[in-house]
């Protein structure tokens, strides 16, 4: 089975044609609604796949976890679990190519974008960004900030996401390299150009890096906190 994850945020102009490609290729689809103040919810729930909607805005990483948790609770440990953005960015068509390589073994495959076409303020984040993930994750990935995944739902299972906002990405990296997982890239089409995150979003993402690596009392504690809240859902 084939569950894909949609993290949504006042994207109503896209989620309808993101879902309607998406259900070509997934079993179920999963749309996490960040409390938008657009029709972003209407839209999806019309579309008859499960919507989760946040009373609150959360942030990315707070909709990727819910999207997870759910997709977590009605799979199976030989099911697939698909990322993609909901703003037209990704092509769901390239969902079997995701597929195919998870089939081949792989635990995870991170989608990677063709930045030819991009800002050149972009790339070069981009290219720092890789090198600082790969260094603190211990990991050998391209385009690190990338949203469209695909994970064996039995390594899903292992990793430890706690990030809120677009932290998230890395720290999907991070916990990738922590757990020894069977990692590759493919290349993925990219439909539309979106900002996306900006230089002080890269930093952010690195500082949270470091302060996942480095281990301390404090630290400690909020991950028992984590884990207990965790096992009470």
């Amino acid at each position: 089975m084939i569950v894909s994850i949609i993290p949504a945020y006042n994207e109503e102009k896209t989620i309808g044609s993101v879902i309607k490609e998406t259900k070509k290729f997934s079993y179920k689809i999963i749309v996490i609604d960040d409390c938008s103040s657009d029709r972003t919810y209407e839209i999806a729930k019309k579309s008859g796949i499960i919507v989760i909607r946040h009373r609150e805005n959360g942030g990315l990483g707070s909709s990727i976890r819910t999207g997870v948790s759910k997709a977590l609770s009605i799979a199976n440990n030989n099911d697939i679990i698909i990322t993609l953005d909901a703003d037209g960015q990704h092509n769901p068509r390239d969902i079997p190519r995701f597929i195919e390589k998870i089939k081949e073994g792989y635990d995870f495959v991170l989608g990677k974008r063709d930045l030819r076409k991009y800002p050149l303020r972009k790339k070069f984040g981009n290219f720092l960004m890789n090198l600082a993930t790969n260094f603190v994750s211990g990991t050998n990935l391209k385009d690190t900030e990338s949203g469209f995944r695909a994970f064996k739902v039995s390594a899903l299972r292992k990793l430890y996401l706690k990030a809120k906002r677009y932290e998230i990405a890395v720290e999907i990296i991070f916990e990738v390299g922590r757990n020894n997982l069977t990692a590759t890239n493919i290349p993925i089409s990219s439909p539309v150009y979106v900002k996306g995150v900006g230089v002080w979003d890269g930093i952010k993402n690195f500082r949270y890096l470091l302060s996942r690596r480095r281990r301390t009392l404090g630290t400690y504690f909020q991950d028992i906190k984590y884990v207990l809240r965790k096992k009470r859902h």
